[in-house]
Formats: C-alpha cells, sequence, structure tokens
C-alpha cells in the first residue's frame, strides 16, 4: 500500500490530505485528530474508536526520514466521525443521516422495510473477538460456508 498524497478534501473549511487512492483512501491519523478538534496527545484514544481493519500503520518519508505513521481507511474515518461528540462530527451525523433518509426515499422503501432489510443483511457478518475484525460468512460454489473479513457490500444501500 503506497503513502503517496492523492488530494486533499475539505470539510467545514478543514482541510485533510488523502493518501494511497481516491477510491480506497487513506487518512493520516494525526491529520484526522488535528481536522476533528483532537488534541496530538489524544490521537491513540481516537484510534481505539475504530476497528482493527480501519486502522494501520504504513512507512512514510517524513522530512526526509523515513517514519511509522498511523493511518486510517474511510471506514475508520467515518466511524471516528460517527463517535466523536465534537462539534464538526455532530455536523458530519446531521449530513450523513440526511443522505440515508433520501437514499431510502429514492429507493421507494419505508423505514419499516428498509429497517427489515439491513437486519437480513446483518444475518451474515459478525465480530470475531480473536482477530479483532468484522467476518462475512459466505457460501462457496457446492453449499460449504467460509468466513472472511467483512468489506461493506452486505450493507450497501
Amino acid at each position: 500500500m503506497n503513502t503517496n498524497k492523492v488530494g486533499t478534501l475539505t470539510f467545514d473549511k478543514r482541510q485533510l490530505d488523502v493518501y494511497s487512492s481516491l477510491d480506497e483512501p487513506l487518512f493520516s491519523a494525526r491529520d484526522v485528530a488535528d481536522m476533528v478538534g483532537y488534541s496530538a496527545g489524544n490521537t491513540w484514544n481516537m484510534l481505539g474508536m475504530v476497528e482493527t481493519d480501519e486502522k494501520l500503520i504504513l512507512p512514510m518519508v517524513v522530512a526526509g526520514q523515513s517514519r511509522s505513521v498511523s493511518f486510517v481507511t474511510e471506514s475508520g474515518l467515518y466511524n471516528i466521525l460517527a463517535q466523536s461528540r465534537k462539534p464538526l462530527a455532530r455536523k458530519w451525523r446531521r449530513l450523513i443521516s440526511d443522505e440515508l433518509i433520501n437514499l431510502r426515499k429514492q429507493r421507494n422503501y419505508n423505514v419499516l422495510e428498509q429497517f427489515q432489510e439491513w437486519d437480513h443483511k446483518l444475518d451474515d457478518i459478525y465480530f470475531d473477538e480473536e482477530t479483532g475484525m468484522m467476518m462475512q460468512s459466505v457460501t462457496l460454489p457446492g453449499g460449504d460456508v467460509d468466513q472472511i473479513p467483512y468489506r461493506g457490500e452486505a450493507l450497501a444501500l
């Protein structure tokens, strides 16, 4: 996985550098902490909000020296914003809930139908305490069931 900067996003007049790729972005945990409003000393506490598979440490050249830098995935960024009580996160949650409601209505679902669909999709995912990861049960050709890391397809709207 590369740590090249590929862009910068702006949200509520705050900027956040995007690394790796625009389709599978990574964000520096320190930059996320700064953007959301956590002090540098609270970056590790903030990382406690995300799942094991939503954070990683990668080598990166900083000021000419190779360093180990903590990154969060796009899902990790969203989980931090979903759990934080900081003002920026509150604004983000409102926007996201409005987006979800609009998507539900565009699909001509009422709230009961939407939750019924989500409930059905939840049947195949679980949190594996041993690995610290969300897992998904998939049926293989021939009927065997395998457990793979969850990648988000099951709950897509």
